[in-house]
């Protein structure tokens, strides 16, 4: 599954690339559009149906299953229908009205997926994980060699409109390659109102994700044009990337460890502490290596014409260290069965938007909207620490010192790419103490005791 998700990650980046190679830089913001819309695409019929298909008990029956086909397709043709509604509106608030019967053809997407067999996802309750890595492993290159007929057919943007349906199509295809039990439909309504509040949390924090994650690609495109969209897309690629995939791994990874861990309290804490240590690390990987290598990364993969996206680099990719930060509660949440943690957070995030919008519009500069991300960033990694922590009845006090730690050396990384590279001189001894910190564990080193909470001050909770 580590691979399936690796290569799901590479393929969406070169396909980008290789977009952002063949077209100008506003027709590669225009093409941004579509993976914009295909996110909400994406949360409209995000209900959870293969989630519940591998935790529910009655998944071995398999009228169940056809049940949660019928519930699949009524789901998928709402999706459908509100994305054929949506596509106008949508057009004229990215002020691109033209391409409206364009984002119209997005539409048969869900409708696609209305047919996805879930006999792939079902056999992973007993450890079979072959057909989900198939669909991944064949839909995404698909996907990726798309690119070419379709810009040789069409010459332009609509390219990445192409590659997205033809990846969509495969990747529902290949659901039916492999697998045991033939796709049926059946409709139950006890089913499909279990499948509806199973699924309605998700849905709910996919339009917070939305938002976050594209609220500010909408303001940049808004506010400055399509090719500054262009440009804010290459760096929002180049740092979220790496951000998901390390998160993906580690709830792959770590997810199944707490919940075999939730009756052992000494365990799980050990367990989280060491997610916590590893979040931490690579969230300050990710902004030092951008601050480090960040524009010779743009040049390489994207060329010259993309280089003043490595002005909004290292700022993202502070952004993208706090999201990465907060992934440790999430998942301890998660492993006690509490899976609306993301949402309050998200719900904290998401406030940072509209402050967003008004910095854009009283600087008319974009570095002081992705600075409000920032800060709404950080106060959601607080709402998912104090939650998760209460939740589970875990100390919480490991997770607010790396929390801080982590926030100083952003500070740091941002006055260095905005005010001096004698920021330098403060990002070093920070990340040092950081990684000594980490190193240390639970046990914080005597030197370092300045940096010790105590219980009241950030609300520790113990677990019992």
């Amino acid at each position: 599954m580590l691979a399936a998700n690796l290569v799901d990650v590479a393929a969406i980046l070169l396909r980008n690339i290789i977009l952002a190679r063949l077209l100008p830089v506003d027709q590669f913001g225009l093409a941004a559009t579509f993976s914009i819309l295909m996110t909400m695409v994406e949360t409209f019929q995000n209900v959870g149906i293969n989630r519940l298909v591998v935790q529910d008990a009655r998944a071995d029956d398999l009228r169940f299953v056809a049940s949660l086909h019928g519930a699949q397709l009524v789901v998928s043709i709402a999706a459908a229908l509100l994305l054929a509604g949506a596509a106008y509106p949508f057009a004229l608030a990215m002020g691109t009205p033209a391409l409206a019967s364009a984002y119209l053809l997005l539409a048969a997407v869900p409708l696609a997926n209305a047919f996805l067999n879930l006999e792939g996802f079902r056999v992973q309750r007993h450890g079979q994980f072959g057909p989900q890595v198939l669909r991944s492993f064949l839909s995404q290159p698909i996907g990726l060699l798309a690119i070419f007929p379709g810009f040789w057919w069409l010459g332009d943007h609509r390219a990445a409109l192409f590659a997205i349906i033809a990846q969509q199509s495969a990747a529902v295809i290949l659901t039916h390659v492999h697998v045991r039990q033939r796709f049926r439909i059946d409709f139950d309504g006890a089913v499909l109102r279990a499948a509806l509040a199973f699924g309605w949390p998700l849905v709910a924090n996919g339009l917070l994700m939305f938002l976050i994650l594209n609220g500010d690609r909408i303001i940049v495109l808004q506010r400055f044009g399509p090719a500054a969209l262009g440009w804010f897309s290459a760096a929002v690629m180049l740092t979220l990337t790496p951000a998901n995939l390390i998160a993906k791994s580690l709830q792959t990874l770590t997810l199944p460890l707490l919940a075999k861990a939730n009756g052992d309290p000494p365990r799980f804490q050990r367990i989280y502490d060491g997610v916590c240590s590893a979040t931490a690390c690579t969230a300050l990987a990710l902004v030092i290596g951008t601050l480090i290598l960040g524009d010779v990364v743009i040049a390489l993969l994207f060329g010259a014409k993309f280089m003043p996206a490595a002005t909004f680099l290292a700022a993202l990719a502070c952004m993208n260290a706090l999201r990465l930060l907060r992934v440790a509660p999430t998942i301890a949440a998660m492993a006690c069965g509490e899976t609306r943690n993301p949402l309050y957070a998200n719900l904290v995030r998401g406030m940072g938007v509209p402050i967003a919008i008004a910095a854009a519009a009283m600087t008319g500069a974009i570095e002081p909207m992705i600075l409000a991300g920032v800060v709404a960033e950080f106060a959601g990694a607080i709402t998912a620490g104090v939650l998760a922590h209460r939740h589970a009845q875990i100390g919480g006090a490991y997770y607010q010192q790396l929390l801080l730690l982590l926030g100083l050396c952003l500070v740091a990384a941002l006055s260095i790419t905005w005010v001096s590279a004698l920021g330098w001189l403060l990002l070093g001894p920070l990340a040092a103490i950081l990684l000594l910190r980490c190193a240390a564990g639970a046990q914080l080193p005597p030197p370092f005791s300045i940096f010790r909470f105590t219980p009241t001050s950030w609300g520790r909770s113990h677990r019992t």
